[in-house]
């Protein structure tokens, strides 16, 4: 244990000598939205989580991006660093290649912004990153939107059209998986939270989605997309991914829907709402001649937010209900059930010192098949995640973040089934994460 706590020490050094060589320049510049508005980030972002998104932060991007003025080269860019430690490698004969990265400093990501205001009602999103960790780069979060504004039954009503690479990334709220906490991650080989659905992140920078959306009376905001496989003309929205090895994530349009009532008044603001998508994809995305699986996720979420002074509360939910049809299964079920359900509350002092609590829990239907390495045969994780921050400046935070699990892969002990890690419980999984995210 002295010898992990060592390491992480080192870590922190070399992370903090790099900050202070850095800092010169990092104190006087900030992020790309920033310096367009002139607001300071703290505005748009709620306590030290960004990305998580004030009411003002939410109007920004409904109203395409485009407030204030281009001042320079409209650039940022990020850095995010850390080191994590698995609880221990039980059942692991060879842990160097079963958990990659375990116990090691990574420069896990570092991203390039753009975008801003493009015209009075035209603006961007556009992340370019680079995975430290893969050894990878390419065009990473995407949103390009047309924003204006009208009346309808004598109210304000904004309307827009969003272009997209990831589907939910255009959402105004940190519920929809694309925005989701943990906004950090370990970057070693185990870095999960047990099986996803389809709709979280399984399609992100593979797609082209084309949609419009209305937020009326600053009450009712509402989304209609569809979504294709991001070839010809969209191909641009998956520069540098692998297309070879995924070239038809999608069969034919995918349609996605967003649904929300929100409000704010004085220091609080909430929504709730509602949103999905209806999917197929073949089987073997290399062959667009292959059978093909159907997914319909549909999910509910809600957000609050609490901004008084020095003192910053926010809570969110979200719980995503999939049915997949296996069209072509091969000894799978005709059709399965997952449930993936999160729920996070975070509080934040003076915008500098704060932390966050989640709890994630996933469930869904036992398949001899589709979860054969599991002993239970099903999907069903449970967990927690306790993330604390400091930020000594408004553009850098400093994170510890603990992950326990209480259920991995349908059990508590002796989960894996394939003989891989016999004997390996959910609790092994535990890890001890630190990390550095600077804005620049």
């Amino acid at each position: 244990m002295a010898t992990v706590y060592s390491a992480f020490g080192r870590f922190w050094l070399y992370f903090l000598v790099l900050i202070g060589l850095l800092a010169p320049s990092v104190s006087q510049a900030v992020p790309l939205y920033a310096r367009q508005t002139g607001m300071t980030c703290e505005v748009c972002h709620f306590g030290g989580n960004f990305p998580e998104l004030t009411e003002t932060g939410r109007e920004f991007k409904l109203t395409g991006y485009t407030w204030g003025k281009v001042n320079g080269l409209p650039l940022a860019g990020m850095v995010l660093a850390g080191k994590s430690s698995l609880s221990n490698t039980n059942g692991s004969s060879d842990p160097a290649n079963d958990f990659a990265h375990d116990k090691s400093a990574q420069l896990q990501q570092v991203s390039l912004f753009t975008g801003g205001r493009i015209s009075d009602a035209l603006g961007a999103f556009i992340q370019w990153t680079y995975d430290g960790v893969a050894q990878h780069s390419n065009l990473d979060n995407t949103d390009i939107r047309f924003a204006s504004s009208t009346r309808l039954a004598d109210k304000p009503m904004i309307y827009g059209v969003t272009l997209n690479n990831n589907p939910s990334v255009q959402d105004l709220y940190n519920t929809t998986p694309a925005w989701r906490f943990p906004y950090a991650q370990p970057g070693s080989a185990f870095q999960g939270y047990g099986s996803s659905t389809l709709i979280e992140g399984a399609l992100a920078q593979q797609v082209a989605g084309l949609g419009g959306y209305v937020d009326w009376n600053g009450h009712v905001y509402a989304e209609l997309s569809a979504y294709r496989t991001a070839d010809k003309i969209f191909s641009f929205l998956r520069t540098g991914q692998d297309v070879a090895a995924n070239t038809y994530p999608l069969s034919g349009t995918s349609p996605y829907w967003r649904l929300a009532y929100h409000d704010a008044a004085g220091q609080s603001s909430w929504m709730a709402g509602a949103y999905g998508m209806n999917a197929e994809t073949f089987t073997d995305p290399q062959d667009n001649t292959s059978p093909r699986n159907h997914f319909y996720d549909t999910g509910v979420d809600g957000q609050y937010q609490w901004v008084d002074g020095a003192n910053e509360w926010s809570a969110q939910g979200t719980w995503i209900h999939e049915k997949a049809s296996w069209d072509a299964s091969s000894g799978n079920n005709a059709s399965d059930t997952l449930d993936s359900r999160w729920l996070k509350g975070s509080y934040f002092y003076n915008h500098k010192i704060g932390g966050t609590v989640g709890l994630f829990d996933i469930s869904g239907s036992q398949d001899a098949t589709l979860y054969a390495n599991n002993t239970s045969q099903t999907p069903d994780t449970q967990g927690y995640v306790l993330d604390f921050n400091y930020l000594p400046m408004n553009t850098l935070k400093l994170g510890v973040q603990y992950t326990g699990y209480t259920k991995f892969n349908g059990s508590a002990s002796n989960y894996d089934a394939s003989g891989t890690l016999p004997g390996r419980n959910a609790r092994d999984n535990n890890s001890l994460y630190v990390y550095g995210w600077l804005m620049f």
